[in-house]
């Protein structure tokens, strides 16, 4: 670098003339939700307790001046940067109106992102891709300047898409972020590259051959360095690690024959043992080479940790299963570096007779090393004492020595990643789906130790109960689609955990148990938190009626109830043995079910129109997909003009769409939109607003109003809260 980086505030950075220009080598915008909102989390918690946060280095190289301002090309961090542009835009347009004099250029996409930019630091609302070619004699077609517009329009989606993800963000109870703290404790390190540099040379190698020292790494090499020792502990919690680690498959296709029957039993699907001899068994290697019986440091093991682990194929080779295309096309809902915070929480509450809420280890991954340290003994610190800290340890005690709590650490990890590959969904992979177009998928791994082969099969038997448990297990999937703060994955983890035998019906009662208490939280304004359910004035329609500020777990809820009854309504089966009454707490189903099924009987009943003006709707086609932005019905601001209806941002006129979809046609009016969108592939509670608007060829405020008076009445049903009309 050219000598001491510049440590710059958010004031400083966006207060100087300068233009940070993104070459054309560089990959477009691409953060999605989930970096964005940690990057958000991190941000507003570090500026809530009042103390400074550093972004991290934006790697620059000056350029030429260009009209009096100082020009750099962003070599590394563009899309913080990008990030950080957005956020600081949204706030323009919210409570705070500074002024900035930054500009930020891709010149990849000079012509899509320039103009956008701008439109979104001045005005906060994208304008439409202009025509190209207007006025040009023998120019582009009309269907060219179609295709042009479409192909500008793609361009701009993910930026369109994140400026709309921080404002919801932004708009939740509790997750504002105060302007002027954001501009004076909020910094980011400005590294500038050597004049001369070869930077194209420079980011290759950057990008292809640096190798950062993840958190996981380090702890990987804590727990072996604490049972150093002994070679074959060493070496089991090593194998453990390796097979845990890798979240994209099963776990048995990672083990060794051996080890998967001594940690899965005969059949390859059983709970591992929590006896710590039966998963060292009599296979780890024996104290020769190098191994020699001594204690080795930390520096040694990391370094052995990192740099002699057998690779994929080599693995594969060890493993002597059969090759099964159907393991390898799923994919995790969650990194291993989060699954381990949910690791670390189960260790932590199994250690303590009465686990303190203000003491439980957060979900967020930013915390791992810390937490581990904490949680955990601080496993490194007791191992580089030396070899006394470890002679009078037994091998399988219930000391808290740095070795005991290795061992113990490990088998919990080992026993939480097979129930987690067992009882949790996952999504199926298929390159050709867009990526919101999750098909989810519960499966368990089953063995045949005579023929040396695997097969996936269904979780559960009972084909009503394996798809119930996917519906809502991927309904919070969508909505805790980040990699932290899974609160639900936990809750499912937990009571995992602590089953003695798992019985489908009764994990799914858990969920639908989970999932109630979830949404009377969201439908109870804070200052009623701790308010006597029975006789409270009604707060729902103050909870629903909020615009994109809508807490989107209320619209995935209320998916969820209503494939239950719309599904199951011709079913008297289901009836008959109360499936779907349970989600309403009581054995009875209320009056406003029966008015929903009726509804829905009505509005799916009617006949396409011969123009192709009604569209179809289909309970039996609905998946819940990463739907993560809130749309109106009838919009804020018609594309032609007028006015909205007055209550725009009632539940009633509300749903959710992908952010995709959204940021195409959330201009259009709601007879407009029926035409352009798949009606029976979105969610149920837009089908029913596409229901009536068919049925009355209209949408406005009595609709609006009829809606919302149906959700309210179907939301305080599912819930504990008392609804007063």
């Amino acid at each position: 670098m050219t000598g001491k980086p510049a440590v710059l505030s958010i004031a400083e950075l966006f207060g100087e003339g300068c233009v940070y220009r993104v070459p054309i080598y560089q990959r477009a915008y691409a953060w999605d939700t989930d970096e964005i909102e940690t990057l958000l989390d991190d941000i507003r918690r570090a500026i809530s307790h009042d103390t400074q946060y550093y972004l991290g280095s934006l790697v620059v190289a000056r350029r030429d001046s260009e009209r009096n301002e100082a020009v750099y090309e962003v070599i590394d961090g563009q899309q913080r940067l990008t990030t950080l542009y957005l956020l600081m835009a949204v706030l323009r347009h919210g409570n705070d109106d500074n002024a900035w004099n930054m500009q930020l250029e891709y010149e990849c996409r000079a012509e899509s992102y320039g103009a956008l930019l701008e439109q979104l630091r001045a005005s906060g609302e994208p304008d439409q891709p202009e025509d190209s070619g207007v006025g040009v004699q023998d120019g582009p077609s009309d269907q060219e300047k179609q295709e042009k517009r479409e192909e500008m329009e793609m361009m701009r989606r993910p930026l369109i898409k994140g400026y709309q993800c921080i404002r919801q963000y932004l708009e939740k109870p509790g997750q504002q972020i105060n302007p002027e703290k954001l501009r004076t404790n909020v910094r980011i390190i400005r590294d500038e590259l050597p004049s001369g540099t070869d930077l194209n040379r420079y980011f290759e190698i950057m990008n292809t051959r640096g190798v950062q020292l993840r958190p996981q790494d380090v702890i990987k090499a804590r727990l072996m360095s604490s049972v150093a020792s002994s070679p074959a502990d060493c070496e089991t919690i090593g194998r453990i690690w390796d097979v845990c680690s890798d979240m994209g498959r099963y776990m048995q296709c990672l083990a060794t024959p051996d080890e998967r029957t001594r940690w899965f039993g005969e059949d390859w699907s059983s709970v591992p043992p929590d006896d710590w001899n039966r998963l060292v068994g009599e296979t780890a290697p024996d104290n020769n080479g190098s191994y020699d019986g001594s204690v080795k440091s930390f520096k040694k093991v990391l370094h052995e940790a990192l740099n002699n682990e057998p690779t994929q194929a080599e693995q594969q080779t060890q493993t002597g299963v059969q090759s099964d295309d159907e393991a390898e096309r799923h994919r995790s809902i969650i990194s291993f570096p989060s699954f381990l915070m949910h690791v670390l929480r189960i260790y932590s509450d199994g250690k303590s007779d009465t686990p303190d809420d203000d003491q439980k280890v957060p979900l967020d991954d930013a915390e791992l090393l810390r937490v581990f340290d904490d949680k955990v003994v601080e496993i490194y610190s007791e191992a580089s004492r030396g070899s006394e800290s470890s002679e009078g340890s037994e091998t399988s005690g219930d000391g808290n020595s740095a070795e005991n709590n290795a061992k113990r650490f490990a088998a919990t990890l080992l026993q939480c990643r097979f129930l987690f590959d067992n009882y949790i969904i996952k999504t199926h992979i298929d390159s050709a789906a867009p990526s919101d177009a999750a098909e989810w998928t519960l499966k368990c791994y089953k063995g045949n130790r005579k023929e040396r082969s695997y097969y996936l099969a269904n979780t559960f038997s009972d084909e009503v109960q394996q798809q119930e448990l996917i519906m809502i297990q991927s309904m919070f999937q969508v909505t805790e689609a980040g990699n932290n703060y899974k609160n639900a994955l936990y809750a499912m983890l937990q009571w995992l955990w602590n089953a003695k035998t798992i019985d489908g019906s009764v994990f799914l009662q858990v969920i639908r148990e989970y999932a109630r208490g979830r949404l009377e939280g969201e439908l109870r304004s804070k200052d009623l938190k701790n308010a006597p359910t029975d006789g409270c004035q009604s707060h729902i329609p103050k909870a629903v009626n909020r615009g994109v500020g809508t807490e989107r777990f209320i619209f995935n809820y209320l998916d969820y109830a209503l494939w239950e009854l719309l599904t199951h309504t011709d079913d008297s089966s289901q009836e008959e043995d109360g499936s779907t009454a349970s989600i309403f707490g009581t054995d009875e189903r209320p009056a406003v079910a029966s008015d929903v099924c009726t509804r829905w009987k009505e509005y799916a009943s009617q006949t396409a129109r011969p123009d192709g003006g009604t569209q179809t709707l289909d309970c039996r086609q609905f998946r819940f997909r990463y739907r993560n932005s809130v749309e109106h019905f009838s919009p804020q601001h018609p594309l032609g003009g007028g006015d909205a209806p007055g209550n725009v941002n009632d539940f009633g006129n509300l749903c959710l769409l992908t952010v995709r979809e959204n940021s195409r046609r959330n201009n259009l009016d709601a007879m407009e939109k029926i035409r352009h969108f798949n009606v029976a592939q979105q969610s149920l509670k837009f089908q029913f607003m596409v229901g009536q608007a068919q049925k009355e060829n209209t949408w406005g405020e009595r609709q609006i109003n009829e809606q919302t008076e149906l959700w309210i009445r179907l939301l305080d049903a599912l819930s504990n809260v008392s609804y007063v009309q």
